[in-house]
């Protein structure tokens, strides 16, 4: 999308052209960089070209350049995908958008919004086929793939897609279909290393995230998985302050386990849909699935999403499946499964001692899988209505407890 001005290499334009290029675009310059870098944005072409001043003030004689030095805009270089417009000021203040577009939004977004984008009511087929294929002709689930599709390109999602199922069965593909969808620029692919790194700075600048094999196990997990959906973010490099950013980004996850997700009771942010065990090879023909990641039928499937009406608030509501109770028991281990089902019933409304909730488990299932304490303690935030944590005060001692709550007639 840039072109950059370097004696090295030769310029772009003759002296004459490149006069004629300054002369109508709009000269911008980050307000906050320590460079000279400037930007010239020409309202008749989607490149952007970058030179430094200096080498725009020796085009000009003497009297001419404070003309040229007072015509730049310095602004704040920002990412603003629901800004259809390059330049635009907030409150007496420039603002340069760095958004790029997928090549669908194009025109509606280097036309400042004015050229529309066609309306298309029906989706075309190779699309409905494959999800139709991808969910196991599930009605429910097809219908939420194409509206959580939908609301990612006009708004944000605020609830996760989740497929978890077979390897084979096209949960990639769906990926490299957001992928055309959102624009690369704008869609990143990562695995499950934001889960267990520090550094999230691919949320930065992005549309749609892409988590394949994820692994969401350990509480501090599930919390800083919920925390990457929220609509400000702390965004951090290696080596770099963390900063607070806009997150834009609807997030898709993926795994072939059942067991990667470790749901809890309360949760409001995983939507998970059915998925077939029918792998793509047995549906598609190798050409069918390299036409399905075509740029030209990628952009039929944006403009029928982009055409679909949307209710933002239904949008906020998770959708669950059948799948979506496999995925949380499969999540449950064992001796937590035992816990729950049978040691529960026949302790319900009695606080027995941890030391001996821990003798029986590890009576059950071996030493290995006796709990501490604070084992138990990040159990109970998981599972809230499973059981308490208490403290208890017995001849003087204070004596950890665990709580089972009454059985429910």
């Amino acid at each position: 999308m840039e072109k950059t001005e370097n004696r090295k290499d030769g310029y772009l334009f003759s002296t004459m052209d490149l006069q004629a290029k300054i002369s109508r675009s709009k000269i911008v310059q980050d307000i906050s960089a320590s460079d000279d870098m400037c930007y010239l944005l020409d309202p008749f072409v989607k490149d952007i070209v970058k030179i430094k001043e200096k080498r725009i003030l020796r085009l000009y004689k003497r009297d001419e350049k404070k003309e040229l030095i007072d015509s730049i805009i310095l602004a704040n270089f920002t990412y603003n995908p629901f800004e259809s417009k390059r330049l635009y000021q907030t409150d007496l203040i420039w603002n340069y958008n760095v958004y790029v577009p997928p090549s669908w939004y194009e025109s509606h977004f280097y036309s400042n919004g004015t050229d529309l984008i066609r309306e298309m009511k029906t989706i075309p087929e190779m699309y409905s086929k494959f999800f139709d294929h991808l969910v196991n002709g599930d009605k429910d689930s097809y219908d939420y793939v194409l509206k959580w599709l939908a609301n990612a390109l006009k708004h944000r999602n605020y609830c996760v897609l989740t497929a978890i199922g077979s390897q084979g069965i096209g949960k990639g593909v769906l990926g490299e279909i957001m992928r055309g969808l959102f624009g690369k620029e704008n869609f990143h692919q990562g695995d499950n290393r934001l889960m267990t790194k520090d550094f999230n700075k691919q949320f930065k600048n992005k549309r749609c995230v892409f988590v394949d094999e994820v692994q969401i196990l350990k509480l501090d997990h599930v919390n800083k998985f919920k925390a990457l959906v929220n609509d400000y973010i702390e965004v951090e490099g290696k080596g770099e302050n963390a900063v607070e950013m806009r997150n834009y980004a609807s997030i898709y996850i993926a795994s072939n386990n059942f067991d990667s997700i470790r749901l809890t009771s309360d949760d409001r942010r995983f939507s998970i849909i059915e998925l077939t065990d029918k792998k793509l090879y047995d549906t598609f023909e190798p050409d069918q699935i390299k036409d399905l990641l075509e740029e030209e039928n990628i952009n039929e499937l944006a403009k029928f999403l982009w055409s679909m009406d949307i209710d933002e608030t239904e949008m906020l509501k998770i959708f669950t499946s059948k799948r979506t109770e496999e995925v949380r028991l499969a999540g449950v281990r064992d001796w937590e499964e035992w816990l729950f089902e049978d040691y529960a019933i026949d302790h319900a409304g009695e606080d027995i001692k941890l030391s001996v909730v821990g003798e029986a488990i590890e009576e059950e299932f071996g030493s290995k899988f006796r709990p501490s304490r604070k084992a138990m303690q990040e159990l109970r935030k998981i599972y809230p209505d499973k059981f308490s944590v208490i403290r208890k005060l017995v001849n003087g001692k204070r004596i950890w407890y665990i709580s089972f709550p009454e059985r429910q007639k």
